[in-house]
């Protein structure tokens, strides 16, 4: 058994903070926390796609998520929990300062 206290980036990090990595013949999964600066975008420009499953946990704030488009495909708050599937594409705006616990699963 490990265990690990729940910490998020410090202002000067880069905003992924990985708690755990497990990977082996059975499993590769991947758990941490993310801080997003309120104003931000996530990416910068355009969308990203994760080769993994993710579950995320808003601790904390207000993310305003986007489609392709540019339209808003909807808003992810405090104690929501969110499923995104292997490669599906995602981008948001930082309405508020954000801490997310996640976890990525191949």
């Amino acid at each position: 058994m490990k265990v690990k206290k729940i910490v998020y980036p410090l202002p000067d990090e880069y905003y992924n903070k990985l708690l755990f990595h497990v990977k082996n013949e059975q499993v590769d999964f991947q758990f941490g926390t993310v801080f997003l600066k309120k104003g931000t975008r996530i990416p910068e420009k355009g969308f990203t796609k994760h080769s993994s499953h993710e579950i995320s946990i808003i601790q904390k704030g207000k993310i305003e998520m986007l489609n392709r488009d540019g339209s808003v495909k909807g808003y992810l708050c405090e104690g929501d929990v969110v499923y995104i599937e292997v490669f599906e594409a995602q981008a948001g705006n930082i309405l508020e300062d954000t801490s997310i616990i996640y976890t990525l699963i191949k």
